[in-house]
């Protein structure tokens, strides 16, 4: 990592701020929603953090990224399809969103925001994430007591614990992309805190019984083990150090309180595999159309959403969208991976794109990723392939292209 100065402390708040204020969202559904100044208050923090950082940038924002290919390629044909189905299905609110993905989050999340962090983007992203949301968590823990809690579920300040859960696996990403960049440190002594937060974030995701929330974590932490066989030291020592604390916390505990924490964790084995989504997806894809019906399909149907980003803009936006949104997220796999293996050995947090993207596509199977703003995962993502991109398209960035491979300049 490079000097970490005022300037990205001041990077690193005001990124936070975007993460929390947008996962505002999460504090509401279907049966309990959000008070509509809560809405504006979100839309408002968010808004005045993305126009400071866009002055950061030195309104950096005219020159839309072409490189790579497939990516913006399959990006650009799933907006446009989006705001097509918006007119076709006369749905405002589609074509809202459409036209903000298609035009804003090329030029702010793909390549102005990411030139601004530098070679510290994937370290602001990650420690934003663990930073913005964080709150969330320790909220729910100081006002709702986990032994405290009189349900089989905790689910803190949220409506739903598998809102809680999101929000843990959503923080989980930082943790786990802070956790590989320290164990290649000089002195590494990070990773001893950000191992225990990885262990603190996967007891809170057991309690929440948020079965999509655990399986994003164990697809983001095989990235994280695959790292530690590279340094078997640290994995003995993570191992021991869970043995430890895990050891702690069940003396520390009374009977009871044990007894009613392993028994949220074990109720998870219990839950239904699909919770009944797969009645709205088997229903929604008998209703496909190349199209789609409109933002309001699933709240018309079926009360509640789609629970499945791909499902959701089948409904909403139709098979096209569909299918190119399913062309993105592979796009997406593929070049976060291709920047991984290739500055992994230059980069200390160079797994990031790729841990977010894993993180963002295994919540994506079970809860709406897209929209407005979105959330802190969605947001995160999407500067993630910025990073990506201002590597692979010299146009976008051509100073840091130039220090990172001098050979190919004049």
């Amino acid at each position: 990592m490079n000097k970490f100065g005022m300037r990205q402390v001041l990077m690193a708040i005001s990124l936070s701020l975007i993460f929390g204020s947008s996962s505002l969202i999460n504090l509401g559904n279907s049966e309990f929603p959000l008070d509509p100044v809560i809405l504006k208050i979100r839309y408002f923090i968010v808004g005045i953090n993305l126009i400071f950082l866009i002055t950061m940038s030195g309104f950096d924002i005219w020159h839309i990224p072409t490189k790579p290919v497939p990516l913006l390629l399959f990006w650009s044909l799933f907006t446009l399809v989006s705001v097509i189905s918006g007119l076709v299905n006369n749905d405002l609110a589609s074509v809202r969103d459409g036209l903000w993905l298609m035009l804003a989050v090329p030029v702010i999340f793909f390549k102005a925001f990411p030139k601004l962090m530098d070679k510290n983007a994937n370290f602001i992203i990650s420690l934003s994430l663990f930073l913005g949301l964080l709150p969330y968590i320790f909220m729910s823990l100081l006002l709702h007591p986990l032994s405290e809690s009189n349900s089989n579920i905790y689910s803190g300040v949220f409506p739903n614990s598998n809102q809680l859960g999101f929000t843990c696996a959503s923080m989980a990403s930082g943790i786990i992309i802070l956790l590989i960049g320290s164990l290649s440190q000089t002195p590494n002594i990070w990773y001893v805190p950000f191992s225990f937060l990885w262990l603190f974030s996967l007891m809170m995701i057991l309690v929440t019984n948020a079965r999509t929330s655990l399986i994003a974590f164990a697809a983001m932490s095989v990235i994280l083990l695959l790292r530690l066989l590279q340094k078997p030291q640290f994995l003995i020592a993570i191992i021991l150090g869970i043995t430890t604390l895990a050891s702690s916390i069940i003396i520390g505990l009374s009977g009871d309180q044990t007894q009613g924490i392993l028994q949220q964790i074990t109720n998870i084995q219990k839950k239904e595999a699909l919770s009944g989504r797969e009645e709205i997806w088997s229903k929604t894809i008998s209703d496909m159309s190349l199209l789609g019906h409109g933002t309001n399909y699933f709240d018309l149907n079926f009360g509640l959403g789609g629970h499945n980003s791909i499902i959701i803009a089948l409904g909403s936006n139709g098979l096209i969208a569909a299918y190119l949104m399913i062309g993105f997220m592979m796009a997406s796999f593929y070049y976060t991976y291709r920047y991984f293996r290739r500055y992994e050995k230059q980069e200390l947090y160079a797994c990031g794109p790729l841990v977010i993207t894993t993180g963002f596509w295994f919540l994506a199977m079970g809860e709406g990723m897209f929209g407005s703003l979105g959330n802190a995962m969605t947001m995160a993502y999407m500067l993630s392939l910025g990073v990506t991109i201002i590597k692979v398209d010299p146009s976008t960035n051509r100073q840091s292209n130039k220090n990172l491979h001098p050979e190919q300049f004049p």
